[in-house]
C-alpha cells in the first residue's frame, strides 16, 4: 500500500514517478488518482468547510466567488444528507458485504459427489484445486484416492 503523495507539473510525469516509486512497469489494476488542483488550496477549501460545519464560523477563502457558489451547489446534497442522519436515531452498521477473495468458504456439511470428486482429481490431476473446489479437506482427499486407487 502506498500512501504518499507526488507533485509534478503534469499527470503524465506523476504515473511515471509512481511506476518508478512501486517499482512497477504498469499502474493496470492499480487504483490511484491524480488531481490538478493544488494541494494547498484543497487543503484551505477542507479547513474551511470543517470550521463552518463544526461552529457555524463564515468562510474566508480567497476563492473566486463562481468558485465558491459551484462548492456550495455540490456540498448541498451532502449537507442536506448530514441534516437527515441528524435527524434519524442511530442504528447499528449491518455488516459489510462487500467480497472477499480471502476469506475462507464454509465446509459443507453435506458429503460430496465422491464421483464427481474422483473425475476431477484424475482430470486435473491437483489434489489441492480438487479439495477447495468440492470443499473437502486435502487430508480426506489424498486419503480416500489412496484408498481407492485414484491416481493408477
Amino acid at each position: 500500500m502506498f500512501d504518499d503523495r507526488i507533485q509534478t507539473d503534469t499527470p503524465r510525469n506523476a504515473r511515471r514517478e509512481l511506476k518508478k516509486l512501486l517499482g512497477l512497469k504498469s499502474l493496470s489494476g492499480i487504483v490511484y488518482s491524480i488531481t490538478e488542483i493544488p494541494v494547498d488550496l484543497i487543503r484551505e477549501i477542507v479547513d474551511a468547510r470543517i470550521a463552518e460545519l463544526a461552529d457555524g464560523a463564515p468562510i474566508q477563502t480567497s476563492l473566486p466567488p463562481e468558485f465558491e457558489e459551484l462548492v456550495m451547489e455540490r456540498l448541498k446534497p451532502i449537507l442536506g444528507h448530514l441534516a437527515t442522519l441528524d435527524k434519524t436515531p442511530e442504528v447499528p452498521a449491518a455488516p459489510s458485504s462487500q467480497f472477499d477473495p480471502l476469506v475462507d468458504l464454509p465446509v459443507s456439511t453435506t458429503e460430496p459427489d465422491w464421483a464427481l470428486v474422483k473425475r476431477h482429481f484424475r482430470r486435473y490431476g491437483d489434489p489441492s484445486k480438487t479439495a477447495f473446489k468440492y470443499a473437502i479437506s486435502i487430508r480426506e482427499l489424498k486419503a480416500r484416492a489412496r484408498r481407492e486407487g485414484w491416481e493408477s
